[in-house]
């Protein structure tokens, strides 16, 4: 995976595990605290490596 040992990597395998239905608004703002500014520069950098709806969620993250 070309993500692995990346912040990136964890957070599209949290997001894969947790499946599209089960991911909300509540996750999405605890991964928003959690990640650090250079975290979120490095999601957008690895959007072309995930899905399309973990994509979505990425850019999200990245606000």
């Amino acid at each position: 995976m070309a993500t692995a040992g990346r912040v990136s990597g964890l957070v599209i395998q949290v997001l894969r595990y947790r499946k599209q239905e089960n991911v909300d608004d509540k996750i999405i703002n605890i991964l928003k605290r959690k990640l650090s500014v250079e975290n979120k520069e490095q999601l957008v950098s690895d959007i072309r490596y995930a899905p399309a709806w973990i994509g979505e969620i990425l850019k999200r993250l990245s606000l």
